[in-house]
């Protein structure tokens, strides 16, 4: 008589052993640390494709289109960032430019008043809360307008940066998803292997259980 017993053992020492292997050869707990960049600064001013305000941080980056597919917008118009947070804005466009036109009271904010168009790139990290609204001030009566609201907690809006996506070895538990593969695949394979055994030959004549006929 073939029991169920066998099987089920098997695939729970099956199991054991892949999640021991895994175990085994997962490294060690690590602290990795975001590298925090040196201030930087700068005003573009002619000639330049790359340019920008940077004052180093390690806050979030969210990305904004200047003129996407050649429409008078900013996409996305509003961005809700943290005090830190980068905000890059780049050009998809021709004749476009950022000029502010309130700012908060203690923030300093010069935009890029330069009328630029694609290949153009220019950043800025904002420390001070509050809103910063600017225009494209060539199209800025087609209401070619944006926004930057920075404020705790924020970072909800606009187009995040790699610092937004999810990413377990920022937990400090570097995940080698090969080896947990191969010891899963391991684990799968031996418990079907000796459940075909099983059932294909039934028990060995050293088996013993109650009742057993001799």
């Amino acid at each position: 008589m073939k029991t169920a017993s066998g099987v089920s053992a098997a695939a729970a020492a099956a199991g054991a052993a892949g999640s021991s292997a895994a175990a085994q050869d997962a490294p060690a707990l690590q602290q990795e640390g975001n590298g925090s960049g040196g201030n930087a600064s700068g005003n573009a001013s002619g000639g330049g494709n790359q340019s920008g305000n940077q004052s180093g941080g390690g806050g979030t980056t969210h990305e904004v289109i200047v003129g996407p597919g050649g429409d008078l917008v900013f996409d996305p118009a509003e961005v809700t960032i943290a005090p830190g947070d980068t905000v890059v804005w780049t050009w998809d466009s021709d004749n476009h430019n950022i000029a502010p036109t309130s700012v908060p009271g203690e923030a300093e904010w010069e935009g890029y008043p330069e009328i630029s168009g694609p290949g153009t790139e220019y950043s800025h990290t904002f420390e001070t809360t509050g809103t910063y609204e600017y225009v494209c001030q060539p199209h800025a009566a087609s209401g070619m307008e944006g926004s930057v609201v920075v404020q705790e907690g924020g970072g909800g809006g606009g187009g995040g940066g790699a610092a937004a996506e999810f990413d377990p070895h920022n937990l400090g538990v570097p995940i080698q998803k090969h080896y947990i593969g191969a010891a899963t695949f391991l684990a799968i394979f031996a418990t079907f292997g000796f459940t075909f055994y099983l059932l294909k030959y039934g028990e060995s004549a050293n088996t013993s259980y109650p009742n057993k006929k001799s």
